[in-house]
């Protein structure tokens, strides 16, 4: 991904680490960021968190918050992300959740919706997005907004 080496490079150029939190993508940012050479320079650790169980027991995203808005909302993507820098100590943090489908999910969620949530200088940025697809074509989508909101992020 053109994007991906382009976030790697100035990741680089600005000195900075990144860590991830997935749930929704099941480690491919993580993976996207890794098929780069070089990115041992930048990238610090990834978690995939898929469940709620995890997601409290290694995020510290509150069990309460996860009943109260499930794990498909920007509160949990916020706090994944906050999670994230605690656990890694890392610049940035992006953090992605979501419902990739097929199908809405039991709560009403129609498929395609995803939170990512970036975290960078002690603030959070957290998205809504409603992708349209397959679950990978989902997943994908996920993945490429993530990587376009880390290099705006950084002054691309």
């Amino acid at each position: 991904m053109e994007d991906t080496e382009k976030m790697v490079k100035m990741l680089k150029e600005q000195g900075l680490h990144i860590s991830t939190a997935e749930s929704l993508t099941g480690g491919m940012l993580a993976s996207c960021i890794v098929d780069v050479s070089g990115a041992s320079e930048v990238f610090e650790e990834g978690y995939i968190t898929y469940s709620d169980a995890v997601k409290h027991k290694v995020l510290g995203v509150s069990e309460a918050d996860l009943k109260e808005y499930t794990a498909v909302s920007s509160t949990v993507a916020k706090q994944m992300a906050e999670g994230t820098a605690k656990l890694s100590g890392s610049d940035i943090t992006v953090a992605t959740t979501g419902y990739a489908g097929p199908g809405a999910a039991e709560d009403g969620t129609p498929a395609g919706t995803v939170y990512i949530c970036v975290y960078y200088k002690g603030t959070t940025d957290v998205r809504k997005y409603c992708f349209e697809g397959n679950r990978n074509e989902v997943r994908r989508h996920t993945v490429s907004e993530a990587v376009k909101l880390v290099c705006g992020l950084l002054g691309a």
